[in-house]
């Protein structure tokens, strides 16, 4: 039984070596890959030219965020008859990252997301996609994340 531990242990050994490619792309979709957290929201707006900060409150302070090499899967929390949050909506949706470009795009490859901030516990985008102050004008939106696995 020793043996066949000892001989797993070190072919994993040798398969853990075997590429030592270090690439950007690599470490930077292993940054933005895992479950995030949205606690915070900026929205400049261009019909007054102010930023509104925006927290989540209640359950929706819960959602989360879960981003695999693909697809992003999103769970929105509600709170159900006794008051308690739970698990309420799913959706799910491809992602493409470009690296150097810093640019996140989901579905929609006319709708891109800039990453102003990527690491281990942090992930910042940015976008002017919608027009939330119903002027004509897109505003920026900025939403920041942070990991909680």
């Amino acid at each position: 039984m020793k043996k066949i531990f000892l001989m797993l242990a070190a072919f994993s050994a040798i398969l853990s070596c075997s590429s030592d490619d270090d690439s950007p792309k690599k470490e930077e979709m292993s940054a933005i890959v895992g479950t995030w957290n949205q606690y915070k929201g900026e929205v400049y707006t261009t019909s007054n030219n102010q930023t509104v900060t925006v927290y989540p409150k209640g359950c929706e302070s819960e959602n989360i965020f879960e981003y695999n090499k693909t697809e992003v899967n999103t769970v929105g929390y509600e709170a159900n008859k006794d008051g308690v949050c739970v698990p309420a909506q799913y959706k799910s949706a491809k992602y493409t990252y470009d690296q150097g470009a810093q640019k996140l795009w989901y579905n929609n490859p006319d709708i891109a997301y800039k990453i102003t901030k990527l690491t281990l516990t942090e992930l910042v985008t940015e976008d002017s996609s919608e027009d939330r102050d119903n002027d004509g004008l897109n505003d920026v939106v900025i939403r920041y994340f942070r990991r909680v696995k």
